[in-house]
């Protein structure tokens, strides 16, 4: 697919994403000489009918936002059977490789770009655009770090009859809102959820659910209340938590209404105010009433806080009390004795038991000698932990490329310490050398370049400058290794830089020739048309580079006899597989040369007005070819 041109206008250069129903290709705007991202539907899906109504539904919806917080869509159609649409490119990283990298962010950073994505979507949904698909995969940046969201993919008017109305469930399942989940409509407030796990994943570094299959994850969307977001990373503020929380209620009239609403909360947070709530109340029904517990009688009556008068009592004789007879006293005596003595051997108990509980301990703990677990593998560790009685505890992982991969580096309780039976013993595994992924940097310049490659681990290696017909000065168009190649962290990226186009020298003057004379390779007679002699061909090899092996090559054309604009395609092609083309017309004296970068064994063909003038393959170990 790299080198198409597609309506005679965008020109496909590389792959850089692949989603379920379209491949998104790094492009370049012919006419306007700009980097753009072509969306191409996948050709096994151009004959149903229904992806194509779904992936033209897309662009159209799209096409109709026009905010500095949305990817802006350029142009859409179809172009020998192949969908496409091309937008805004963007070569920063997208939230999910940020967060994978880096997570928790900083919280000022998420509520940045979470007050983007508010303002995003408050746009798409006063335009009737529902987004459906929000998640950190959508959530790009520009090179000033401004957040944009893409992919409407799945995006239709609401309202409109979309594609759910079938019982299809459209989303990814890690962030779909519980409407989704039991394939109900979706709305605005389905998107306010998708943005609220979003930011869930963001400040705590982890998913609010998660399972074997979308089936599970979606489930526990419909029934389970995700782990509070402070109870994951406390120092997320409760303000914070609040707004996720509020932003994830199940319930969507316990959500914010729109996005203007989250957006106002989310400002608030920015300048450190205080928020309406604080916390998310479930609703009370319209209907329902209160009923408060009744007072006792008594405590109703008010009580007089004077003495009353004393009613008139008759004058009663005074008489002697009664004795109690001896027998009474002397019993009550006798039981209060025995009631005394029976708490004092009670005390007297609890002290001894007590006393020989602190000081004579019925069992004295078993004392483990921690064995030597250094150089064993994890599995090893862990079984030499167990038989000596203990626990195994915390296991991470380190790199280190001086020790081997695999093995156990360090370990705590150190070897021969006294522990416990049942103490733990924590351990480190070396992962060996760390390795990352390549990054893509063609398409900026060298010192954004250099940002991104140390950002990532890796790090600038060699810069050369060539001339380039269609790549701006200081632009980078070629990379090694290539995008998403492995290698070892720190290994250097070298680029090739474009220093413009090369200015065309004067045509030389043609030579009369003799009048018996006939040009030979392609040449006139007197009498005949110009005609267009094969051009001379001369392939230079520069250069190795050590850390690489990348070999650079130089292809000078100079068109030959008197026809004018003579069609010129030089391809090479290396072992790999990997294939590119350039093409160009020449005028009779013109020249071009054309520069290649490649690894290995590589194929260099010339083609002149759709004939092969030359062809030669360059083996690894040849020092220099000579071109015929």
């Amino acid at each position: 697919m790299e080198g198409t041109l597609i309506a005679d206008r965008y020109r496909v250069d590389a792959l850089i994403g692949e989603g379920g129903m379209a491949l998104v290709y790094r492009g370049t705007d012919t006419t306007l000489d700009r980097r753009v991202a072509i969306k191409i539907l996948r050709p096994g899906l151009s004959e149903q009918h229904d992806v194509v109504a779904r992936f033209r539904r897309e662009a159209h919806a799209a096409a109709k936002l026009n905010h500095p917080n949305i990817v802006q869509i350029y142009d859409t159609g179809v172009d020998d059977g192949r969908y496409y649409i091309v937008m805004e490119y963007l070569p920063e990283m997208n939230l999910k490789e940020v967060i994978k990298r880096y997570a928790p962010l900083p919280l000022d950073k998420v509520v940045e770009f979470a007050v983007a994505c508010c303002e995003g979507l408050a746009h798409a949904h006063r335009q009737g655009i529902v987004h459906r698909d929000i998640k950190p995969h959508n959530v790009l940046f520009t090179d000033d770090g401004r957040a944009k969201l893409s992919d409407f993919g799945i995006a239709a008017a609401a309202g409109e009859a979309g594609l759910t109305e079938d019982g299809k469930v459209l989303g990814s399942a890690h962030y779909i809102s519980p409407e989704q989940a039991q394939g109900a409509a979706a709305g605005p407030l389905s998107d306010i959820y998708s943005l609220g796990v979003t930011l869930y994943e963001a400040v705590t570094g982890r998913l609010p659910f998660n399972g074997e299959t979308a089936a599970d994850i979606a489930a526990q969307h419909l029934r389970e209340a995700p782990p509070s977001p402070r109870s994951v990373n406390p120092d997320i503020p409760p303000a914070a938590e609040f707004i996720i929380q509020k932003a994830m209620a199940r319930d969507p009239q316990r959500r914010y209404r729109s996005a203007d609403e989250m957006l106002a909360d989310l400002r608030k947070l920015e300048r450190g105010l205080d928020l309406d709530q604080t916390g998310v109340l479930p609703p009370t029904p319209p209907d329902a009433t209160v009923a408060l517990p009744r007072a006792p009688e008594s405590a109703r009556r008010p009580q007089p806080t004077y003495a009353e008068p004393p009613a008139a009592q008759a004058v009663r004789p005074v008489t002697a009390a009664p004795r109690r007879p001896r027998q009474e006293n002397s019993a009550n005596a006798v039981l209060a004795g025995v009631g005394v003595g029976l708490l004092a051997v009670l005390v007297i108990v609890a002290v001894v038991w007590l006393v020989r509980a602190a000081f004579y301990p019925h069992a004295t703990p078993t004392m483990i000698e921690v064995p030597n677990i250094k150089g064993l593998t994890e599995q090893q560790a862990r079984d030499a932990i167990e038989e000596r009685g203990l626990v195994v505890g915390r296991v991470e992982q380190q790199f280190n490329d001086l020790l081997p991969q695999g093995e156990v580096t360090e370990q705590q309780p150190a070897p021969g310490q006294m522990v416990q039976s049942g103490s733990t013993v924590d351990m480190v595994v070396n992962l060996g050398k760390e390795t990352v992924s390549v990054i893509d940097v063609v398409g900026t310049r060298v010192e954004r370049a250099q940002a991104l490659l140390e950002a990532d681990g890796l790090t600038l290696g060699e810069v050369t400058e060539y001339f380039h017909e269609t790549e701006p000065a200081g632009i980078i168009f070629e990379q090694a290794p290539r995008p998403g190649t492995r290698v070892d962290k720190g290994t250097g990226i070298d680029v090739s830089v474009s220093k413009g186009p090369e200015e065309q020298a004067p045509p030389e003057e043609p030579t009369e020739p003799e009048p018996d004379e006939t040009v030979e390779n392609g040449g006139e007679t007197p009498g005949e048309e110009p005609q267009a002699a094969d051009p001379r061909v001369f392939v230079d090899q520069v250069g190795e580079t050590e850390a690489s092996g990348l070999r650079k090559f130089q292809v000078r054309v100079i068109a030959t006899g008197e026809a004018p604009d003579q069609q010129i395609e030089v391809r090479y092609r290396d072992e790999s597989g990997y294939e590119r083309h350039e093409e160009f017309s020449l005028q009779p004296g013109d020249s071009r040369i054309v520069e290649i970068r490649t690894e290995g064994t590589v194929t260099i063909t010339v083609y002149h007005q759709d004939g092969v003038v030359f062809e030669n393959t360059y083996q690894l170990e040849q020092e220099e070819e000579a071109a015929p």
